[in-house]
């Protein structure tokens, strides 16, 4: 069966049936063996904790994107991605599969484009630039697409681009509002780069596999530890390039000296063993290395304050520095992603 044979979901909502009635048609479809994610978002926008709903979103678009990323391995590009083109499914597991491929073209050999002459186009306000004004197409067309997917499935329902009406028009002007997205600095960092109007600069499937906005909060914690070790290294040397970006993001990953955002217990309690400078982010990261490898050693009052590793320690420094992981992972992209302590976070291993 294919998407377009579902039945949609519509609801009023100003209906005191809505709850009802959504749960009914969420259910319903479910039991027949899938649901769009159209319906899927809905479902668990409206009905669910922002916990389920954050958990259940993540493992579905790892699905969706490496089922991308296969396909582009195999030199196929979908061009025609968007929520009723991505079916939740229960097999063991719930997870996210890719539909309707009525459209997908293979590239020929060694051809990384379509030539202009291909047929048939992508849906309405889910189109690349390029789609729409009948260019060159590649991998890349499927990336943006995957960009207001993710907006859509962040928001619950709404479009990076306006209103259905408006979006073509404003895709071409590249004319979006990630406004409700700014909370999350990753996922507008990632979407940011997917929505990018040059295909050249969007990132590749694979690459999106690996972006923080999916990793677990132990893998946060490992990335911030070993950026920290990474930095130490460079203490040695004068005029490091690699020190100095990483001091210029201050203003951005910290939003005021550190000290001010932290507790006067914890203070006290880093006092003892050395002196930090509170407006350096190579300090706060050392900070946080140290009581990391060194949790246990902790006085059970600031445990308790900084919660357990890994959730509770990763939400105490997220909640005060938002922009901290998104803001070292660029510099450490940009100067490190060769190192091969770093291969994990960039790469497959």
């Amino acid at each position: 069966m294919h998407t377009k044979d579902l039945i949609c979901l519509h609801f009023d909502s100003h209906s005191s049936n809505m709850d009802v009635n959504l749960k009914f048609l969420f259910c319903t479809h479910l039991l027949c063996g899938f649901v769009c994610l159209h319906m899927w978002v809905a479902f668990f926008f409206f009905l669910c904790s922002n916990y389920i709903y954050k958990f259940t979103f993540l493992l579905q678009h790892r699905d969706v994107i490496s089922g991308l990323a296969h396909l582009h391995e195999l030199g196929i590009i979908h061009r025609d991605l968007k929520p009723q083109n991505v079916l939740i499914t229960k097999e063991r597991s719930l997870c996210a599969k890719l539909s309707d491929m009525g459209i997908s073209k293979r590239l020929l050999e060694d051809m990384s484009t379509l030539g202009h002459s291909v047929t048939g186009c992508g849906s309405s306000g889910w189109q690349a630039p390029e789609q729409l004004v009948q260019g060159r197409q590649s991998r890349a067309l499927d990336l943006f697409s995957l960009g207001c997917v993710l907006f859509f499935c962040m928001t619950g329902g709404r479009h990076p681009f306006g209103e259905r009406l408006e979006r073509d028009v404003n895709i071409l002007k590249n004319r979006k509002d990630l406004f409700l997205i700014e909370s999350i600095p990753e996922a507008e960092d990632l979407i940011s780069r997917l929505l990018n109007p040059d295909p050249n600069l969007r990132p590749k499937a694979i690459e999106v596999l690996h972006h923080p906005l999916f990793w677990s909060s132990e893998m946060r914690l490992s990335f911030l530890r070993d950026a920290s070790d990474r930095v130490e290294l460079e203490d040695r040397e004068t005029d490091s390039d690699l020190l100095r970006t990483l001091e210029s993001i201050a203003p951005m990953a910290l939003g005021a000296k550190w000290d001010e955002k932290m507790e006067p217990a914890f203070i006290t309690n880093i006092g003892r063993y050395r002196r930090y400078k509170y407006d350096s982010v190579r300090d706060l990261l050392r900070v946080m290395r140290n009581k990391l490898n060194h949790y246990r050693e902790l006085p059970q009052e600031i445990q308790e304050l900084v919660g357990s590793v890994p959730e509770g320690f990763n939400d105490y420094f997220a909640s005060r520095f938002p922009r901290l992981l998104i803001e070292v992972y660029r510099v450490i992209y940009e100067y490190c992603k060769e190192d091969q302590c770093f291969q994990r976070y960039f790469r497959d291993n």
